[in-house]
């Protein structure tokens, strides 16, 4: 791993963990105390606004059409409900599975794409299809745009059932006397949707949400927060989370439901599957501490830096200068260039002679031994802003202490030791 990836996956870790509540929960809006025109006849009065819990989504894109429904808002403005249409778009050219909402015959938004599988699911396990109608609370959100636009919230029940115990069958979980590795259980909260897209015998994962007694099951094929065929019964949760870990598959699809066969793997057999995994860390450990204490050999600047491109030109950030600077100093370089019978190239050429490393974090030996080995010479943005004294343009000494933080805290973050090189080493 480069030391740009080990950046963005420090900052950039994906904190939108899926949820063990309801979908009906997810995505809610943030209501203020205003809303529409307390003074508009609402055609429908619902015995209870507790229920109005899914949120219709891209509703910033019918406003017009919400403002025509509603009137004008006002401070003292109370909520509007409207019959809705849930209309199933599966000629939707972006998404097949979309499903559009639409008030008195005005589109007003769609399902959130996680909303749309499981209220399809739900439709294949109710013998359902086509459009449905339901009650839609129409609302003054601020929790998207500061200055608050319409939202749309529907009363439309999001569970899922569990599935039905067949005749003959003991229960919801069996485990084979001859092989007791082995357990058969059946789907809870099933999706119908996105079983659809599974046969017997797939292999499904098993995500152990932390926090939570709650096995989420996966179909193959899927990515985070995607593909979700239902959750393992309560009844497994313990013998599944003592496994160092286990392999599962649909081992039957019938009308009532779905059975997952999962045998558990043993310490040992799991230290076998673990043995590459673990080769393939301590070497991306060994090459990224390469990488950031490893002494840089930068060639020396001659006449070839008038044939030169900036490499990396990523990690801009208001500590060491921005965009605007940034092009400004590209138009003196390529000015320089050219009266030195020369040229500064936009991206990587082939008849480029030099390479100017941009990005602190593009600072490493992989790098700049990757662009040695392409054939061209190459040395950091600042000795080059020296050398084409423009050293008054951009804080030079800024990017290098910039260098010096990020490669200090990378090393102590992952190796968990003091960064052994002080800031003339690098």
């Amino acid at each position: 791993m480069t030391l740009l990836e080990k950046l963005l996956d420090i900052f950039g870790r994906n904190t939108d963990r899926n949820s063990t509540k309801d979908y009906q929960t997810q995505s809610q809006s943030t209501i203020a105390t205003v809303s529409v025109d307390s003074s508009f006849n609402s055609e429908l009065s619902p015995t209870s606004t507790d229920n109005f819990h899914v949120p219709v989504v891209g509703v910033t894109f019918h406003q017009e059409a919400l403002q025509a429904i509603c009137g004008n808002k006002r401070e003292e403005g109370v909520p509007i409900y409207k019959q809705a249409i849930m209309i199933p778009e599966n000629d939707n050219p972006e998404d097949a599975n979309a499903v559009r909402i639409d008030i008195g015959g005005e589109t007003v938004g769609h399902l959130s794409r996680r909303n749309a599988t499981v209220w399809r699911g739900k439709m294949i396990s109710e013998n359902r299809s086509g459009e449905v109608m339901c009650l839609a609370q129409i609302v003054w959100d601020i929790g998207y745009i500061a200055e608050g636009s319409y939202g749309v919230l529907l009363d439309i029940d999001l569970s899922l059932p569990d599935s039905r115990i067949e005749q003959g069958s003991v229960g919801k979980l069996s485990v084979s006397s001859e092989q007791p590795d082995h357990i058969e259980f059946l789907v809870n909260q099933l999706n119908r949707f996105e079983l659809s897209h599974c046969n017997v015998g797939d292999p499904v994962g098993l995500w152990d949400v932390p926090g939570t007694r709650d096995i989420f099951i996966y179909r193959q094929g899927t990515g985070f927060g995607e593909g979700k065929i239902g959750i393992c019964p309560e009844e497994i949760y313990r013998t599944i989370r003592k496994a160092p870990g286990c392999d599962a598959s649909i081992a039957d699809i019938y009308e009532g439901g779905c059975k997952i066969a999962c045998r558990l793997i043993s310490k040992a057999e799991m230290a076998e599957r673990l043995k590459p995994f673990k080769a393939a860390e301590k070497k991306r450990l060994q090459e990224l501490k390469r990488d950031l204490i490893t002494p840089l050999d930068y060639s020396v600047i001659d006449s070839d830096i008038y044939k030169c491109f900036i490499s990396n030109q990523t990690g801009m950030c208001d500590k060491i200068g921005t965009w605007d600077q940034f092009k400004t100093i590209e138009e003196c370089i390529a000015r320089s260039c050219q009266e030195n019978s020369g040229k500064y190239y936009k991206t990587k050429a082939k008849t480029a002679k030099f390479a100017i490393i941009f990005a602190p974090n593009a600072r490493v030996y992989s790098n700049v031994t990757s662009l040695k080995e392409a054939g061209y010479k190459v040395t950091t943005f600042e000795k080059a802003l020296e050398y084409f004294g423009l050293t008054d343009v951009w804080d030079c000494k800024e990017v290098v202490q910039h260098e010096y933080d990020l490669k200090k805290f990378i090393y102590e973050d992952t190796f968990r030791k003091p960064f052994p090189l002080c800031k003339e080493d690098i």
